[in-house]
């Protein structure tokens, strides 16, 4: 059947005006379709960059949320301790997050997708620790929990909002004054944070070892 086709279109040869139609329609089929797959795509990449911009926007708006309970655990940790002091660390806890409702996620690669969704388990995780850490713990150390784990929670939600901002490119994230400084804020208190527990560990291993050494010619009288 198809060597029947080619025999007929070479009977009528190229220059007939069924001949010049059909060659005409099948180039304007394929200027057509070009120019929808092309009107496509690039609707799909502003599709792409409006969702990048709601996400990352509601990531920053929570590193900052982060941040302000960071300096509530600090103020609540500063109350004397007692009942004041109990009180005021039952205000503190990490934030809930959720990425807005509506959010044209099938936009997004399944690679981007499991990425962002990773973030509210994340957060969820450290709620539930903080939370079974509040019913045996201390109120001071309840706060430094508090304190610690929403800086890690703000630095990692800005990390992740500048990653999706860049890679759907979407507006560079360009802070007001007030969170000018954020993310050195939070480094700073990561820092501080590591370093004060490094030494309480160093002390406790110091303490441990001096009791060891004191417990000694005890046992060795004992034993005599």
């Amino acid at each position: 059947m198809r060597q029947e086709w080619l025999e007929y279109l070479q009977r009528l040869g190229w220059n007939t005006p069924m001949t010049l139609a059909l060659a005409s329609g099948a180039v304007g089929s394929v200027v057509t379709l070009a120019w929808i797959s092309a009107r496509d795509a690039r609707e799909r990449k502003r599709q792409r960059r409006d969702t990048a911009l709601e996400l990352a926007l509601s990531l920053e708006s929570y590193a900052r949320t982060c941040r302000t309970m960071m300096h509530k655990a600090a103020w609540a940790a500063a109350e004397p301790a007692g009942i004041m002091g109990r009180e005021a660390s039952k205000g503190v806890s990490i934030p809930a997050f959720a990425y807005p409702d509506k959010l044209q996620w099938r936009v997004l690669s399944r690679k981007v997708i499991s990425e962002l969704r990773e973030y509210p388990a994340t957060v969820h995780a450290a709620r539930e620790y903080v939370e079974a850490f509040r019913e045996f713990g201390e109120p001071t150390d309840v706060c430094g929990q508090v304190e610690y784990e929403c800086t890690k929670a703000a630095m990692a939600a800005l990390a992740l909002a500048r990653t999706t901002r860049r890679r759907h490119g979407a507006a560079t994230w360009k802070p007001g004054a007030k969170d000018s400084a954020m993310e050195r804020e939070l480094s700073d208190f990561i820092a501080n944070a590591e370093e004060k527990c490094k030494a309480s560990l160093e002390r406790r291993t110091e303490s441990t070892v001096d009791r060891r050494t004191d417990a000694q010619p005890f046992e060795q009288v004992l034993s005599a």
